[in-house]
């Protein structure tokens, strides 16, 4: 794992309650497709007053009467991601949708642990869950084509991140999830992407790529490092089934200039020497994961 405390703190999922923060990466404005829920034949209204959910009528469609209107959400059984023979209860809430070119429209769902009282149980290291379904209108009545429940656990406090929905090429739509957290004062985004008609739906970029890292909450004058990189990325035309993935990072990392010096009185500011971490990157798909071609990617990891 090329994060492992980041990992850590993911695996210890659904336990620990805190605050986080997400500090996103813009793709290029020209590559994004704005997420739509399609006119479509209404399904029947639930009785009890509901919440505003962009993606209610979908939402019933896929999960029926464990829909709940008067929260936004379900409460449902879903597939356990470390067991995938176990189902676990979860609060699962819409999270974004899209017509696909093919016709079908996409929903994106984050799932949450539930208590006994069935509502979201999630602490600082717990990710979300992201399941993806595949639906269709025929004659004014929604179908489910197919279900891809529990195919990826991300960001923190029980929450994917930001999701956004791009041409992974000219007529692929993909699902991009900027997700991460703060931990100790340090922050970190990683970019996950799917593809929602592939067979078998899996993170495209294997563990994810750091877009975003700094530690401008821990950092205080005797800190011996601080940093702060960015990248903004986008999709290139290339050879491969999906096209390339180009980051330019920009950023810096101050280093203490005398690091094995004695330990400093912590208001007493050390002496820094400054580093770019600027860097273009360019990452290729082999057929079955995004892989690094060009440049090093210089963004800190956890």
């Amino acid at each position: 794992m090329k994060y492992p405390l980041l990992a850590a703190l993911l695996a210890a999922g659904f336990l620990l309650s805190a605050c986080s923060r997400e500090q996103p990466a813009n793709a290029a404005p020209t590559r994004i497709t704005k997420a739509t829920v399609p006119e479509a034949a209404s399904v029947p209204a639930a009785a009890t007053p509901a919440v505003s959910d962009t993606y209610a009528e979908l939402m019933r469609v896929v999960f029926g009467s464990h829909y709940r209107p008067a929260k936004g959400n379900a409460l449902a059984d879903m597939t356990d991601p470390d067991d995938r023979r176990k189902r676990l209860p979860m609060v699962v809430t819409g999270v974004g949708s899209t017509r696909l070119p093919n016709g079908e429209t996409v929903l994106a769902v984050n799932g949450e642990m539930a208590d006994g009282d069935g509502e979201p149980m999630s602490g600082h290291a717990s990710s979300g869950l992201l399941s993806l379904y595949l639906l269709d209108n025929k004659d004014g009545q929604w179908h489910v084509r197919r279900r891809h429940e529990s195919v990826a656990s991300l960001g923190s406090f029980g929450q994917l991140g930001e999701l956004k929905w791009v041409n992974l090429t000219k007529d692929k739509i993909g699902l991009a999830v900027l997700h991460g957290g703060t931990w100790q004062g340090q922050t970190i985004t990683l970019l996950a992407l799917f593809d929602p008609l592939a067979d078998k739906i899996a993170d495209l970029v294997g563990e994810s790529i750091p877009v975003y890292s700094g530690n401008d909450g821990a950092c205080g004058p005797s800190t011996d490092t601080c940093w702060e990189a960015e990248a903004q990325w986008h999709f290139e035309p290339g050879s491969a089934a999906y096209d390339d993935l180009v980051l330019a990072i920009t950023g810096y990392e101050d280093n203490a200039k005398h690091p094995d010096a004695e330990p400093k009185d912590e208001d007493e500011a050390v002496e820094r020497v400054r580093k770019s971490l600027n860097a273009n990157v360019r990452y290729v798909y082999d057929g079955k994961r995004y892989q690094l071609r060009d440049g090093s990617n210089t963004i800190p990891g956890i």
